[in-house]
């Protein structure tokens, strides 16, 4: 389980969050995505990587909520 270091509120419908996850950081580029699951059955959410920190071991991910 990784987990949210920051959670910030863009407008009321767009949402950023910074992740904890060191080997994903350590190999992102941009462009790449993530793949989220809320749990081993949840359906798989394909996200786009919007920034890393390699040293600090974090990704960050924008979402929208629909």
């Amino acid at each position: 389980m990784y987990r949210i270091v920051k959670k910030q509120v863009l407008n009321p419908q767009v949402t950023k969050m910074v992740i904890e996850a060191p080997f994903v950081a350590k190999k992102a580029m941009p462009g790449q995505f993530i793949v989220l699951r809320v749990d081993e059955h949840g359906e798989r959410i394909p996200l786009t990587v919007a920034g890393y920190d390699r040293e600090a071991g974090t990704v960050d991910i924008i979402f929208q909520i629909v």
